[in-house]
């Protein structure tokens, strides 16, 4: 049966900018002017023919501004509570998004197709309906085809056979890092979960900043002298989409070691937008069969809409994963991190 994965803030913010929660700041009307401002993480795409229809049914122009990680997005729009940069926000998830409810910087809004969304992805955010589940992601372990069997489970990467031949990110630096961090966490327990990270540590784990450097300079796949890497269940597709020449199966698969993190990515309707009757059109665009199938293509993650056409070759990112069962405050996330930096740097 799979589990709701509840999971609190990663980091307070410098400065909280708590707005009033006024209804005249969240009016149905469109506002003036035909400029519509989307503010993402850096890690958003969509097709240019999927936004420029959104453009011609409304009549205006969409402006995407990449602004960062989730935690940094998060920050963004707490200290431009008063003055938001955009009118909708796209990139809180389910670590970050408490931080925002509590500074009050989105509307709420019951998306058109809010109730086609699966309970258990809803429930990634609790009771707050100021923000709409848009896709959702896993991160595993890819392993190299070249080297043969992999490892199974989580306790095979302390082994011997396995010593030298894992990379991982950094969960301090690194959102793959926390998350594969958090499903350890999920599987091993307190006290079990820092015995592991010991025992990878004493089996030779390698530790980069972030994903880039762990997949494209460390993975054997691509040149690097280590076989298994801390990456996403959907690389494996990517693999096959961006081969050249075309290839029959990813060289790369995935390992499911036990129940992973699932990581809900969602989008809000920013208090005091200029467009907030848009913003929401907007929101209900980014549920449509459109814009859900187009996501594979662009940014790799599964969209929320259950049913929505895939490519073919997404059949390489179809895997059975049980979302691992962990409830825990952002005291707890913090204490993780250091206690995970205490038990790697020594």
């Amino acid at each position: 049966m799979r589990a709701r994965l509840l999971i609190g803030a990663l980091a307070a913010a410098a400065i909280v900018v708590a707005a009033c929660g006024d209804d005249d700041e969240c009016p149905d009307k469109r506002g003036t002017g035909n400029e519509l401002v989307v503010i993402t993480h850096d890690s958003f795409d969509a097709t240019e023919e999927v936004i420029a229809a959104f453009e011609q049914e409304h009549g205006v122009t969409v402006t995407l501004v990449k602004g960062g990680d989730a935690n940094q997005l998060v920050n963004r729009a707490i200290l431009s509570a008063r003055n938001p940069e955009a009118d909708v926000l796209f990139g809180v998830d389910n670590l970050a998004y408490k931080r925002a409810d509590e500074a009050d910087v989105f509307c709420s809004y019951a998306a058109d197709r809010r109730s086609e969304i699966p309970q258990s992805v809803r429930d990634q955010f609790g009771d707050s309906e100021t923000v709409t589940p848009i896709d959702f992601g896993y991160v595993n372990i890819n392993a190299d085809r070249a080297w043969g069997a992999p490892p199974s489970s989580f306790e095979d990467l302390t082994s011997e056979p396995w010593r030298g031949k894992l990379v991982v990110e950094d969960p301090a630096t690194s959102s793959p890092g926390l998350q594969f961090l958090a499903s350890t966490v999920a599987y091993f327990g307190e006290g079990g979960w820092q015995d592991f990270w010991r025992g990878l540590k004493d089996n030779d784990v390698l530790v980069t900043d972030g994903w880039e450097d762990a997949y494209y300079t460390q993975f054997s796949r691509w040149g690097g002298e280590r076989p298994l890497v801390v990456s996403y269940t959907t690389s494996p597709a990517a693999e096959v989409f961006f081969a050249d020449p075309p290839v029959d199966e990813p060289p790369t698969l995935n390992v499911i070691p036990g129940p992973l993190f699932r990581q809900v990515e969602a989008a809000g309707v920013l208090r005091r937008a200029d467009h907030p009757g848009l913003a929401r059109e907007f929101i209900d665009f980014m549920l449509s069969n459109e814009f859900q199938g187009q996501i594979p293509q662009t940014m790799f993650v599964y969209p929320v809409i259950p049913g929505i056409e895939t490519p073919e070759w997404w059949q390489w990112a179809e895997v059975d994963v049980e979302p691992a069962s962990l409830e825990a405050d952002q005291a707890e996330i913090d204490r993780w991190v250091r206690e995970w930096t205490e038990i790697m740097r020594r």
